[in-house]
C-alpha cells in the first residue's frame, strides 16, 4: 500500500481582547472573495514555525516569536467533499494563536489580500472559509477563551 502524502500549513490566530485578525483573499484561485485567518504554505526544508514567522511578515509586515504563542493545535484536513475546482491533497494544519507581535498590522501582499478586519472571536462572518471557522469553534470549545485574558 502506498503511503499518504500530505502538505502542511501554517495559520496565525491573532487575538486582540475579543476580536480575530482576518484577511480578504483577493487574487487568489482558491477562496478568492472570502475571509481568512493569515496562513501559509510550509515550504520545503521549513517547519511551521518557521513557517509561522515568515508568513507573518511576508503578509502582515510584523514580526512573531515563539515566546508569542499561547497554543497550538493541529487539524487534519482532508479536503474530502469540496467542489471540483478545490480539488487539493490532504493537509496538516498547524494553528498558533498569538496575542502579541512587534509592529503595526498592515497590508503586506494587496495584490493576495484587499481589506485586514477584526472579527468578534464569537460570531466569525459567514463569509469566512469554512474549514477555518471549523478549526477555531473546536479550539474554543476545548480551550476555556477566558484562561488567556
Amino acid at each position: 500500500m502506498e503511503k499518504e502524502k500530505f502538505l502542511a500549513a501554517s495559520y496565525l490566530v491573532i487575538i486582540k481582547e475579543d476580536k480575530i485578525l482576518l484577511q480578504r483573499r483577493q487574487g487568489t484561485k482558491l477562496w478568492n472573495g472570502f475571509l481568512a485567518l493569515p496562513a501559509g504554505h510550509v515550504d520545503e526544508g521549513e517547519n511551521a514555525y518557521d513557517c509561522l514567522i515568515r508568513e507573518a511578515k511576508e503578509e502582515l509586515s510584523i514580526d512573531v516569536s515563539l515566546e508569542d504563542i499561547i497554543d497550538t493545535f493541529v487539524v487534519n484536513r482532508r479536503n474530502k467533499n469540496l467542489p471540483e475546482q478545490y480539488d487539493l491533497l490532504p493537509y496538516f494544519d498547524v494553528y498558533f494563536v498569538l496575542k502579541t507581535f512587534k509592529g503595526e498590522v498592515k497590508i503586506n501582499e494587496p495584490k493576495k489580500c484587499s481589506e485586514l478586519v477584526w472579527c468578534d472571536i464569537n460570531s466569525l462572518p459567514k463569509d469566512m472559509i469554512e474549514y477555518e471557522v471549523d478549526a477555531i469553534k473546536n479550539w474554543q470549545q476545548n480551550i476555556k477563551f477566558s484562561t488567556y485574558d
